[in-house]
């Protein structure tokens, strides 16, 4: 058994040797480092496709079974790689679902599962028309990421227009894919399960060994419960287990999505 580890100094020093005794491991990381593996390779600008690429020159060498990757920035790209490389675990497609906020609830939606209403906004004339489809307030927020949070509140066309002024791209979206608006949430939340609503969307999302997913519900004006962000959870704190499992994926516990 070969795996390669996408790993990120913000992980802290993680003992991938000692957790996948008697595998072969190759880490691919983002800062120089000491680990027990049979290779380790610093790849500088490790947020470009510089990372995949290290990672297929050593599947070029070798034999490689499995892609390992625990930060939530690096959940898309280690799905692409297994894809290309046919190895199993989660899929490019399943990681999105954990990873962005439209297509969660576009999955969720068509599931028959209540979502908090949002839409893309990349462009300004995408504010005014989510303005008119919903009122105010709205939140602009990130459209990927674990954590989303408010970057903007418009309460009015003024704050819509100061808004919009500073450019609706504004920022580092290098590690994003633009943002969303929706309408500024007001009701309470209900976190993880236990709740029908978010108990609906575990039950609809694809479960992959290695790849927790954490369900967010809030209650609107109309007191129904609506799905508010879906995200990946691994937690520095269960790291051994998440490796072992992404190291040997058991295909019972999976189901395909389809994302669109």
């Amino acid at each position: 058994m070969t795996c390669v580890v996408l790993h990120r100094a913000a992980l802290g020093a993680l003992p991938y040797g000692p957790w996948l005794a008697g595998a072969e491991l190759v880490v691919v990381a983002d800062r120089p480092a000491e680990f027990e593996a049979t290779e380790a390779h610093c790849v500088a600008r490790f947020a470009t496709a510089a990372a995949e690429l290290a990672v297929l020159e050593v599947a070029a060498r070798r034999q490689l079974t499995a892609v390992i990757a625990l930060h939530p920035d690096d959940q898309i790209r280690a799905g692409s790689l297994r894809d290309h490389l046919g190895l199993p675990g989660q899929t490019r497609d399943e990681a999105v679902v954990g990873a962005d906020a439209i297509r969660a609830a576009r999955l969720l939606g068509a599931a028959g599962v209540p979502v908090v209403p949002r839409a893309p906004a990349a462009t300004i004339p995408d504010l005014y028309r989510a303005a008119h489809t919903w009122g105010y307030p709205l939140v602009v927020r990130r459209r990927r990421g674990p954590r989303r949070p408010v970057l903007a509140e418009l309460t009015d066309e003024g704050a819509l227009r100061a808004f919009a002024r500073g450019g609706v791209a504004e920022g580092d979206t290098a590690a994003t894919a633009g943002l969303t608006v929706e309408p500024a949430p007001t009701g309470p939340r209900h976190h993880g399960p236990g709740n029908p609503v978010t108990d609906a969307a575990l039950a609809v999302l694809p479960a992959t060994p290695g790849h927790p997913l954490e369900v967010e519900a809030v209650r609107d004006a109309q007191g129904t419960w609506r799905v508010d962000t879906v995200r990946y959870t691994g937690r520095t704190a269960d790291a051994r287990d998440l490796v072992r499992a992404q190291a040997a994926p058991e295909p019972a516990y999976r189901h395909s999505v389809e994302v669109v």
